[in-house]
């Protein structure tokens, strides 16, 4: 009768082989719960190549499941789930990975989902594929995406987004996409100069956050843009931390603005810099935000390790910095 059933095996180790099938077999079909909220299942290579293990996510989902996370390490091929999963309008968590065979149907829709991850999993086709990037799922409230693969995707119909994590080489249907993703609270990209400039063009007319991860991208002229369409905007990162390349290489153009963004002069309280390399046209970015910027309560800027040859230089520049706001704390690391 438990509505919470967690079955976990090692799926490495000199126990690997001996799995607990027989006994998720024989404790689910004995299982009466009228609900099954919660069914989390790690298989590993023990287990049957036979094991009919899609018969059981069918009696969850057909039992109102919440949350289901499936692991399989089996030995044999992908598996496919009952297309039922990808309709189950109770659906709030699901987490799929490795053995899983995902076939997405056309018709894909789950009103009810907060969280999707997929990890390792084999598509059915490339229809399966594109029927999964357009899927339906209105109630998501958070999107965390990072796709190497240059396909078209977009983010579509999700009418309460508040947070999107977006690290992509190629944001093609970023027309699809400008609805959900002008509503967002919070953003954090990781894009090239192309898919910056192209994201700097939408209205962002609720964005509080906003973190920008340089990636071999002049990211200056569109981050300024940006800055033009978050009125609201409070908090501000730029971040260099997860540049894995040589920065210096990639050229940084500044031109000053003509106009000041909104944000700058009535809302923007926080501003942070990691990674600082000391580059004219950074310290000009760096003078133009605290010049500028009219509400600042604190401006963090860490120095780059490449630069701490000349960092109490760079630190005592810096600080030399005129600020606009009264209040405004520098921090310098």
């Amino acid at each position: 009768m438990l509505p919470r059933l967690d079955y976990q095996e090692k799926v490495d180790g000199p126990d690997h082989d001996k799995s607990i099938w027989w006994f998720l077999d024989k404790s689910l079909e004995l299982h009466k719960a009228p609900v099954l909220e919660i069914l989390l299942i790690k298989l590993g290579p023990g287990c049957p190549s036979d094991a009919d293990v899609g018969k059981w996510v069918t009696k969850a989902v057909d039992r109102r499941l919440v949350e289901l996370k499936f692991k399989l390490c089996w030995s044999t091929g992908p598996t496919r789930l009952p297309k039922s999963l990808y309709t189950c309008e109770t659906l709030e968590e699901l987490t799929l990975s490795h053995k899983i065979l995902v076939d997405f149907p056309s018709s894909s829709c789950l009103p009810s989902l907060l969280t999707l991850k997929l990890f390792y999993v084999v598509y059915k086709d490339e229809a399966s594929l594109v029927s999964f990037l357009a899927i339906d799922t209105p109630a998501v409230i958070d999107f965390f995406i990072v796709d190497f693969s240059r396909d078209s995707w977009s983010i579509e119909n999700m009418p309460c987004l508040n947070e999107a994590y977006i690290d992509v080489w190629s944001f093609p249907d970023i027309d699809k996409s400008k609805t959900s993703i002008s509503r967002v609270l919070s953003l954090e990209l990781f894009m090239t100069t192309e898919e910056l400039v192209r994201c700097s063009a939408i209205n962002f007319s609720r964005l509080i956050k906003l973190s920008i991860c340089p990636w071999k991208s002049d990211w200056l002229g569109p981050l300024l843009r940006l800055l033009e369409n978050a009125p609201k905007l409070k908090d501000l990162l730029v971040n260099y931390e997860y540049a894995f390349h040589p920065v210096e290489r990639i050229p940084l153009s500044w031109n000053q603005p003509r106009s000041i963004p909104r944000c700058m002069s009535s809302h923007l309280e926080i501003f942070e810099y990691r990674e600082y390399g000391d580059r004219v046209e950074e310290e000009e970015f760096l003078t133009y935000i605290l010049a500028n910027s009219m509400c600042l309560k604190t401006a963090t800027v860490s120095v780059r390790p490449g630069v701490l040859k000349k960092k109490e230089l760079t630190i005592e520049k810096l600080s030399n910095i005129p600020r606009v706001s009264t209040t405004c704390q520098l921090l310098l690391k």
